[in-house]
């Protein structure tokens, strides 16, 4: 018997005993669905990490002063601090080849209380950077309602939608805010006050009560605070944005940083770990679902010891006529591995069709819960879909392999005497 000569062989066996055949692939069918839907999520969300760690920029980095506590302020910072970020490192930094954008940061201390005075109120707030952009995972950077987002060097103020209605002002007089005057108010705990005349230059989506200014204010409200001329000069920038021309650049320079006895935190860091964690989850519902394809197998096995008994009489004129051993194994193992196949596309099939219906489903329950996110969550990547189906037939053909070898065993004389 030739190879094609078996392939037609097993696939009209296939198709002798529909419904065994089909209750066989059935357990292919949900361990492959399993595999599919699991698998495709983690894909889903492994690229939805992605996208949203390259929309903040892989090709950024954060640069902190030694012994800098990251994203606050305290007193004790500065004690620990045996190095400073002064303007002569950002100078530097921005004179340095594959370097895009370099963006310093200055904090005022938790204990500063800020207010904002305007349109007759006195509304306490809190400051957030001078360069507005999502600070969570899954979260986009916050878009402008009205007016820009651009600071400029000093005297502008960027106004969040909360801070706004807050104000008492409606949203469909925003337009009418932008170039307005305002005063940020700083005030300590023995009743001494300081007021900054501020320009509104812009007002974000955001509902939280915020206000954002100028590295140049932040240097101004800070002096102000210890009662000194220039903090900078003791004190330096709390924290420097570099923004590089591409990722191997940024991690070039995340490298002569550290040498250079600063903190630098990256994002590839967190893209690394977060990929390495959707990759053990993905084994996981892999191995989840290949619990059903074990049991498959097992279902597979019973069918084909069925049609072995069955065809044991087939079997004997088979090799009566001169086909071998190995030749009925291939057959029979063929036909196992066409249902394992066969179960392996039909749950493949479905659960595409299953991820389909889930992804408008998910961006529904996001959108009600305020959740800027978009994208699909049930990916079925060209991998995924061919390893599924090889997955599947494999199963068939580990499942058939048992079986195949007790039908190529039988004595061709007493196969021909079975009823």
């Amino acid at each position: 018997m030739t190879l094609p000569d078996q392939i037609r062989t097993a696939l009209s066996n296939v198709g002798r005993r529909k419904l065994r055949s089909a209750l066989a692939s059935l357990g292919v069918v949900v361990g492959t669905l399993t595999i599919v839907v699991m698998v495709s999520l983690a894909e889903g969300v492994r690229q939805q990490i992605n996208h949203q760690f390259a929309t903040i920029g892989l090709d950024r980095l954060t640069v902190y002063a030694p012994g800098a506590r990251r994203g606050g302020f305290s007193p004790l910072d500065l004690l620990m601090r045996k190095k400073i970020i002064t303007p002569d490192d950002v100078s530097e930094w921005k004179a340095l080849p594959g370097v895009v954008q370099v963006i310093p940061e200055i904090n005022l201390p938790p204990s500063v209380g800020l207010a904002l005075a305007w349109n007759g109120t006195n509304l306490p707030v809190r400051m957030s950077g001078g360069t507005p952009r999502g600070e969570f995972l899954f979260q986009e950077a916050p878009q402008p309602l009205a007016g820009s987002l651009d600071l400029p060097e000093s005297g502008g103020i960027v106004l969040s939608l909360g801070t706004v209605q807050a104000a008492g002002v409606s949203s469909n007089d925003l337009t009418r805010m932008i170039g307005q005057t305002v005063q940020a108010i700083l005030h300590t705990s023995r009743g001494e006050t300081q007021s900054f005349n501020l320009r509104i230059q812009g007002i974000t989506q955001e509902h939280s009560t915020e206000i954002q200014v100028s590295v140049a204010d932040r240097i101004a409200m800070k002096n102000w605070w210890f009662n000194t001329t220039n903090t900078l000069e003791s004190e330096g920038y709390d924290s420097v944005t570099i923004r590089s021309a591409d990722v191997s650049r940024a991690q070039a320079l995340t490298a002569q940083l550290r040498s250079d006895g600063f903190q630098v935190q990256s994002l590839e860091v967190f893209v690394e770990i977060a990929n390495r964690i959707v990759t053990v989850i993905a084994l996981m519902f892999s191995l989840i679902g290949s619990i059903a394809l074990l049991v498959a197998a097992i279902g597979i096995a019973n069918t084909m010891v069925m049609a072995i008994y069955e065809r044991t009489r087939e079997i004997g004129i088979l090799k009566a006529m001169g086909a071998s051993r190995r030749e009925i194994r291939q057959m029979f193992m063929i036909e196992a591995g066409f249902i394992g196949m066969i179960g392996g596309t039909i749950g493949l099939l479905l659960g595409w069709l299953f991820g389909l219906g889930l992804n408008p489903i998910i961006q529904i329950i996001l959108k009600h819960r305020d959740l800027p996110i978009h994208g699909h969550f049930f990916v079925v990547t060209l991998t995924l879909a061919l390893g599924a189906i090889l997955f599947a037939t494999l199963i068939g053909l580990v499942a058939g392999l048992l079986p195949a070898q007790r039908a190529a065993k039988l004595d061709p004389l007493e196969a021909l005497r079975h009823e």
